[in-house]
């Protein structure tokens, strides 16, 4: 799983940093990791934050996402420094033949990312997309990351129709998958989520406020009893 994202996590939740199991030899990112959210679960705040994680410590990061973020997520702690945010690349490819061009040409991109993150795949994945295509962009930035010696993290939200040959052929691509889903035993009381990464059991708590703000817990804290 990506250390990143759990560092984002642990940070979120004031949890301690434990060691990164199953992420040996994969980079200071970890292996790449695909998040499956449905939409209003805030993992655009989670993603800018992994961003601006890996900014501070490693350098570029290259964010892309179809449009343009209109505010910055409300995620992290709001002393991290504004110049940081220099660090972070933003591109906005409008479709999926641009994104397909623009990871095509990513090999001459100069400082190199330290890391990669696509937020809101499935935005790219129109009907008239093949499974050729979702292969092809999934190809890319794995040679694009392999290439740089970069990490990976992507978002998407999960496909209803499991027919869907264009997302199912990204999937294959990425044996590292984290899945955000709606906790219904919470009641009405604000939007909660559950997060797994690779386990039958949900691992974190996501609660997202009313200004959009978001509170991590680990799954079995106090707050759970």
């Amino acid at each position: 799983m990506s250390r990143t994202l759990l560092r984002v996590l642990r940070e979120l939740s004031g949890s301690p940093e434990p060691g990164d199991e199953g992420a040996t030899d994969c980079g200071p990112h970890g292996p790449p990791a695909l998040i499956l959210a449905p939409p209003g679960c805030a993992v655009t705040g989670l993603m800018f934050m992994a961003a601006a994680l890996a900014a501070e410590e490693e350098g570029a990061v290259l964010y892309l996402c179809p449009q343009p973020l209109q505010t910055v997520p409300k995620a992290g702690r709001a002393a991290r420094d504004p110049l940081i945010l220099k660090q972070i690349r933003f591109v906005y490819p409008p479709s999926m033949t641009e994104l397909l061009q623009f990871f095509s040409s990513l090999h001459l991109t100069s400082p190199p990312p330290s890391l990669i993150l696509v937020d809101g795949l499935e935005r790219y994945l129109s009907p008239t997309c093949s499974l050729h295509d979702g292969a092809h962009i999934s190809a890319l930035m794995f040679d694009s990351i392999s290439h740089f010696r970069c990490g990976l993290l992507v978002s998407a939200a999960p496909i209803s129709d499991r027919s869907d040959g264009t997302f199912m052929a990204v999937e294959r691509y990425f044996q590292n998958q984290c899945l955000v889903y709606h906790d219904i035993s919470s009641g009405d009381q604000g939007q909660v989520f559950k997060m797994s990464f690779m386990s039958p059991r949900p691992q974190w708590n996501l609660h997202i406020e009313e200004d959009g703000s978001v509170q991590v817990s680990a799954y079995g804290s106090i707050s759970d009893q």
